[in-house]
């Protein structure tokens, strides 16, 4: 029988050498992490151009609690472009940094020694944000020293003792904080090829048993109803079917329907793409839907369109690669459409709203002799628009054979490739933001 010991010696190495690669990844994040208050306190704002993050009420909630200090909004959006964030979720990232940083000394002292991890201390960030000064100054010295082993109930617990003993009265900001924690996202702009897309939701418990009933009764009447599909199945039926006040009724093929009457009916919006791939059948028979940024087989729509109650509309065919032209600022209404086409989304650095709610952005000002034409046009969200226009943002199409295709460059230098796939960082900071 062979040794076994050369394997245990190479058994041995791997573990070492994993370790090793642990810790220095945890190391690495703490550097960022680090370097995320730095360039924070480094970019204090004065009046106006201040960060923060836009809940659905439309309140403005700052980065950081009070006592941090406010940051400028052009700064967060370099940072966290540079690192591939979303808006969203680098105000958050930069905002945590930021208040363990300013607001509790003793848990970032333990951060810099490397006595806790990225995420241990981002759970705490999460909550002592909304409290005042003194209760975050009261959590700090009270949670600093078991912060590595605390949980995160724990530390709610901690931060809801700590501002009922500070500021018993002022609990409107941390309701808003706790609010944002729940949400339901439908990604659309990651449509399959089948033409499935992800749902994911945090809701309240009540709220969660409400839909998990109303789906489950759903699936169990399009069973009674005839259905031979599997359960998973029919419950994402029925998800769709709620969401359209849909009853079910059996039919005598055993195919279940909705209910004549139905609240609400299904509207598809269908653009037709030529391409070379189409063509030759390279993709076989694709079209896409207004809700979605991705080809859809068309088998897929034409199960769509015979959903009862379900009106489409099919658009004429529109070449997003023409060059069309226009003497006037404003953007007609065929040169929009096809830009929107083109992009899908706005086309800032890893920015993914959707372009039909963007602005129609003359990449060469128009005021500087930049023409209202399909090149020299592009969605940008109104914030990045703003950056683009007054921060020293800067992009150009990457040449007339690549449109839908864009060149960013940061203030700082920070270089992007930008188009309908995503966004790739293509390469470090200029010397000097040159």
């Amino acid at each position: 029988m062979p040794s076994r010991t050369p394997r245990l010696l190479r058994d041995s190495d791997a573990l070492r050498a994993a370790m090793a690669a642990r810790a220095a990844a945890e190391q690495a994040e703490r550097d960022v992490f680090i370097a995320a208050a730095d360039w924070a306190i480094a970019h204090v704002a004065g009046a106006g151009d201040v960060a923060g993050y836009v809940i659905d009420t439309g309140m403005m909630l700052p980065l950081a609690g009070p006592g941090a200090p406010e940051v400028q909004e052009h700064a967060v959006t370099e940072f966290i472009t540079a690192l591939g964030m979303t808006q969203q979720a680098g105000s958050f990232y930069i905002g945590h940094a930021l208040e363990a940083c300013v607001r509790l000394p003793r848990v970032w002292a333990r951060l810099i020694k490397g006595e806790l991890a990225v995420w241990q201390v981002r759970r705490i960030t999460e909550d002592t944000i909304p409290l005042s000064a003194e209760a975050a100054a009261l959590v700090d010295a009270r949670i600093a020293a078991y912060a590595h082993q605390i949980s995160r109930t724990q530390i709610s617990n901690i931060c809801r003792v700590a501002q009922e003993h500070t500021d018993p009265g002022d609990a409107i900001l941390r309701k808003a904080r706790e609010a944002e924690h729940r949400r339901f996202d439908v990604w659309l702009g990651q449509t399959g090829f089948d033409g499935t897309v992800d749902v994911s939701a945090i809701l309240d418990q009540p709220d969660a048993a409400d839909l998990e009933r109303a789906i489950a009764a759903l699936a169990e009447q399009l069973k009674k109803a005839g259905s031979e599909e599997t359960l998973s199945v029919r419950r994402a039926k029925a998800a769709g079917m709620l969401a359209r006040g849909e009853q079910v009724l059996p039919l005598e093929a055993g195919t279940p329907t909705a209910a004549a009457g139905s609240s609400r009916s299904r509207h598809l919006t269908l653009y037709v793409h030529l391409s070379v791939d189409a063509v030759t059948g390279a993709l076989g028979d694709v079209a896409r839907s207004e809700a979605s940024r991705s080809p859809l087989g068309i088998d897929v729509i034409k199960i769509w369109c015979q959903t009862a109650g379900t009106t489409v509309t099919v658009r004429p065919v529109l070449d997003v690669a023409a060059e069309r032209y226009s003497d006037a600022y404003e953007v007609p209404d065929l040169m929009r459409e096809q830009i929107i086409l083109r992009d899908h989304t706005c086309v800032f650095p890893y920015c993914r709203r959707p372009a039909r709610s963007c602005d129609a952005d003359h990449i060469d000002p128009y005021e500087a002799g930049g023409t209202t034409s399909s090149s020299n046009l592009a969605p940008l969200c109104r914030k990045h628009h703003r950056h683009k226009t007054h921060d020293g943002w800067r992009h150009k199409p990457a040449g007339p054979d690549q449109p839908g295709v864009y060149l960013w460059r940061s203030p700082n230098g920070v270089r992007f490739r930008r188009d309908r796939h995503g966004t790739t960082l293509l390469d470090p900071p200029e010397p000097d933001g040159g």
